[in-house]
């Protein structure tokens, strides 16, 4: 599997880059793991949120992998367990679909253009966290999931 984290903006701390970096190569070793960051529009002031959010809507979709399956993490979208998470990755191995990306946007969030072309809008709580935090938490759950179907004792 091919998976591919497409995260508006850099992650500055530290203490969550060292996670990120753990989690990333932990994955590594259940499918192939491939991190983007995509340049963060810099809303100065009387710049429109709107126009914010579209420009980096823009820069996400050129930079999804062709014939992925695009996730968008969207506080709207469906929640789901662990298993399930496992259950939705087995399925798409099934269906010969072992390209995924997942869209995570800047501060204001994603571009209804990039939700609009995601296939699954999967939300991680109802909460909303930074893109950073969000990193994190995502990539812990991908390698839960990867636990979860080989039967390792990680998930519990």
């Amino acid at each position: 599997m091919q998976i591919t984290l497409l995260a508006v903006g850099r992650c500055r701390a530290a203490y969550l880059r060292e996670g990120i970096d753990d989690y990333a190569q932990r994955i590594q070793r259940y499918a192939t793991l491939n991190q983007m960051e995509i340049k963060e529009e810099r809303a100065g002031k009387g710049s429109v949120r709107a126009e914010t959010i579209r420009k980096e809507g823009q820069r996400l979709l050129q930079a999804l992998p062709e014939n992925s399956l695009a996730i968008a993490l969207d506080p709207a979208g469906k929640t789901c367990t662990s298993e399930q998470l496992a259950d939705r990755f087995a399925q798409l191995a099934l269906q010969s679909r072992s390209r995924i990306a997942f869209c995570i946007g800047g501060a204001f969030g994603l571009a209804p253009e990039v939700i609009n072309q995601a296939e699954w809008r999967l939300s991680l709580s109802p909460m909303t966290f930074p893109h950073e935090l969000t990193r994190l938490i995502l990539l812990e759950q991908i390698y839960r999931a990867f636990t979860i179907l080989r039967g390792e004792k990680y998930h519990k």
